[in-house]
């Protein structure tokens, strides 16, 4: 392939796949097996350019992973896993946690048929028979509507055409950014405040390390070839690294700020030789987005579509799913000659909800990993490292693929004198509360890179997230009693309980999740913009009313550094790490409001879920100081449609009426939306502004923004049919059998892009009148 390059109809279709990580390799053969042309461009300079290596433990993607090789590299896995010559059996193929203060065990997690690998070592066997440009660094895409080709440059001045481009550059994806264009800085990996530290040295070198996991085992007979490696997570961020990062100091550093851990925990890190590579970083993420996937010819795969946390080791698994589902797709659109946009666009509304959802939750798992009260909470402890619901049974690579999976090739050598050590969980790290975990010891599979938690094992909703809440309010609530702090749990999904539990909304990890996407589908629509209303550059006193995960209020914060931003809400659900000037209130907002002088009052998604709305815009009006605003952002739950293409019997605008009949059991109207206006003049505002904005359910619109926003409102939709199903459903009268069927209509329903549905969104703003008007 040249600088530029044509295909005949004969010709095979040229896939150009950015990043040759393990995922990138993957798919690479992958796909050539089914016949693809493919050309892989990686940024480093050679294989072996960036020397530090880590491990990584594939477990329940296994088949998938092996069913993608081909027979000459499969062969030859065993020469990238770190112990080749162990026996696999019960004990090896499990990870156990412990107690740092008291060495206890905390759970164990079988993982049948688990290999740990060494990244370098396993990618050094799949480059074999590839086509990988080295020193690539990717600068642009360029495409037509009008092309079939996409054009993608580098930076040493070289453009390639090719069918159809993947990302695989890891966590900070270059590719992901270009398809965020004008709005770079949303596609970018954030600090989560917790850190990882990792060393690795020769165990021939340390009197402890034979014990600790291993990640090269060259001869099984002599332990001092073995080289050994442990992982510390505590919480903190780069900014407040006291040292360097990286070498010596940071071996010091960690020596001396873990000297209460239980044995043999203490001595695994203090036994560690001066000299060993070492390394402290602060871990990053991305919880995945819908983004311009340039009419199916772009898209994302593994760290590049979801870089995660490292806890439970999934994130290499995730990222063959994602292999997987994308040789599928392109097989699907050459083979059966299904649409191109359509094929993707479903490949990636499944990435990013599986990707969003697995994001989250492996931040909180980090969170509950910090305190020793709340570790029986993690998904690690109540679900262990086991497999997500894909639908597949054990040994099955794919829905259509083979009855039985490739099975890996036996051990390389006789029995290790030694089982494959266990994981351990420690505690005492820097920044970390006392007896809190700190995962030490090979505590997680993979640092850093190509590890999350499942999607699908969602029962978050057993525990209550009152347990240990403190929130970062300076006053208490009179409202924040025990009634708001409890938790109920219906159809599988936790719900608020104050008030008799109401409200119809659950208020789960789940639910949360989807509040966040949405934040940023807002921000699609609005063009960036957090509000409409004329508040001035120097509001002192913000407020935003029914706060959910604090999203709203962590960005206005950001935005103006000198005003205090309180977020409220009745479910004490958001995150510790905020913005200086923001602090967030359990409290009810139908109650008196321990505000004044307010000069902004912002309500989202909230006007439909009041009881008593004119109470709660008398209790804004009353708040805000003279010529201070209110503004609500709202949906009217109404699908529409302008050119007939949605009949009278439409799945999706039936599930909304059934919603609709349900809300108004609980006294809410969910097109209240619509009619604000009144509302808000009796309420005693003035100066009454309404922006309405058309938002496409679906991929249907021309418009490559209006497209992208059409994703981001249809993951949404499909994550609220179960919500709809539960409480609202119960009250229009459904039975579950028949909310289920509703349900899967418009699941189906909605992959129709030839009916055009749409929502309107409502953005109202009013001013409290100045003094003597």
């Amino acid at each position: 392939m040249g600088a530029t390059s044509t295909k005949t109809p004969d010709e095979k279709p040229t896939v150009a796949i950015v990043g040759a990580g393990l995922t990138g390799l993957l798919t690479a053969h992958g796909l050539t097996q089914k016949g693809f042309n493919v050309v892989l461009f990686e940024r480093e300079a050679s294989l072996n350019a960036r020397p530090r290596d880590w491990t990584i433990v594939i477990h329940w993607a296994m088949p998938m992973f092996l069913d993608l090789l081909p027979e000459e590299i499969r062969k030859n896995v065993p020469k990238g896993v770190c112990n080749p010559h162990l026996d696999s059996d019960e004990l090896a193929e499990s990870i156990t946690a412990y107690s740092g203060d008291n060495g206890e065990k905390l759970f164990n997690n079988p993982m049948p048929g688990a290999r740990r690998v060494s990244r370098q070592k396993l990618r050094g066997v799949m480059v074999e028979g590839l086509d990988i440009r080295w020193g690539k660094r990717l600068i642009g895409i360029d495409d037509d509507d009008a092309e079939e080709k996409v054009k993608i440059r580098f930076e040493d001045g070289e453009t390639f055409e090719v069918d159809y481009v993947l990302g695989t550059d890891g966590p900070a994806s270059k590719l992901r950014e270009l398809l965020f264009p004008g709005d770079e800085a949303a596609a970018r990996v954030r600090g989560s405040g917790f850190m990882i530290a990792t060393c690795i040295t020769k165990a021939g070198q340390c009197s402890r390390t034979v014990e600790i996991a291993n990640m090269y085992v060259p001869d099984p007979e002599d332990k001092s070839t073995w080289t050994s490696w442990w992982v510390k997570i505590f919480a903190g961020t780069a900014a407040e690294l006291p040292v360097k990062n990286q070498g010596q100091e940071a071996l010091d550093y960690l020596k001396k700020t873990t000297p209460t851990l239980a044995e043999p925990f203490r001595s695994y890190i203090h036994s560690t030789p001066d000299g060993s590579l070492c390394y402290i970083d602060e871990m990053k993420y991305w919880a995945s987005l819908p983004f311009d996937n340039r009419r199916g010819r772009v898209t994302l795969a593994g760290d590049a579509a979801h870089p995660m946390l490292v806890y439970r080791g999934q994130g290499f698994q995730h990222a063959v799913l994602d292999a997987r589902n994308y040789v599928d797709a392109l097989v699907k659109i050459r083979d059966e000659g299904e649409d191109r946009e359509k094929v993707i666009a479903a490949y990636d509304v499944e990435m990013v909800e599986r990707g969003h959802k697995a994001v989250n939750e492996s931040v909180r798992e980090a969170e509950l990993s910090m305190r020793a009260e709340s570790i029986s909470s993690m998904l690690m402890a109540r679900k262990g490292h086991g497999r997500p619901n894909m639908g597949l049974t054990d040994g099955a690579a794919s829905p259509k693929g083979k009855s039985k999976s490739p099975t890996l090739p036996p051990p390389i050598a006789s029995k290790s004198p030694s089982p494959l050590p266990q994981a351990t969980t420690t505690s005492g790290g820097p920044g970390s509360p006392a007896g809190s975990p700190d995962a030490a010891a090979a505590a997680e599979e993979s640092v850093g890179i190509e590890a999350a938690t499942e999607h699908d094992l969602d029962d978050e909703n057993e525990f209550d997230l009152s347990d240990g809440f403190d929130t970062n309010s300076a006053s208490g609530s009179t409202s924040a009693t025990s009634s708001i702090y409890a938790h109920t749990v219906e159809h599988g999904r936790r719900y608020q309980h104050f008030k008799n539990g109401r409200y119809p909304i659950p208020n789960d990890d789940a639910e949360l999740n989807r509040e966040d996407m949405k934040h940023a589908m807002l921000l699609e629509i609005t063009d960036g913009e957090l509000y409409y209303a004329p508040i001035g550059d120097n509001p002192q006193q913000i407020l935003d009313i029914g706060t959910g995960t604090g999203i709203w209020a962590i960005d206005i914060g950001d935005r103006f550094p000198s005003a205090r931003v309180r977020g409220i809400d009745i479910s004490p659900v958001q995150p510790a790490w905020v913005p200086p000037n923001v602090d967030f209130l359990v409290d009810d907002c139908e109650n008196d409001w321990l505000s004044r002088d307010v000069d902004f009052a912002h309500f989202r998604f909230m006007i439909t879920v009041l009881k008593n709305k004119p109470l709660v815009l008398q209790n804004a009006f009353t708040a805000l100081k003279p010529g201070g605003w209110i503004e609500l952002q709202e949906l009217s739950g109404e699908p529409l449609c302008d050119d007939g293409t949605m009949p009278d019997n439409d799945p999706v605008k039936y599930v909304y009426d059934l919603t609709e009949t349900g809300f108004a059991k609980f006294g809410m109207n969910i097109k209240i939306p619509k009619i604000l206006g009144p509302m808000l003049e009796e309420a005693g505002f003035t100066n009454i502004k309404c922006i309405v904005k058309k938002v496409p359910i679906g991929v249907w619109a021309k418009d490559k923004t209006q497209r992208l926003i059409g994703m981001y409102q249809k993951i949404a939709v499909l994550d609220f049919l179960p919500v709809m199903a539960g409480r609202p459903f119960d009250a229009a009268g459904l039975s579950p059998v028949e909310a289920q069927v509703t349900v899967a209509h418009a699941r189906k329903a909605l992959e129709d892009t030839s009916v055009h549905r749409y929502f309107n969104y409502y953005f109202w703003y009013a001013q409290k009148p100045t003094s003597g008007t």
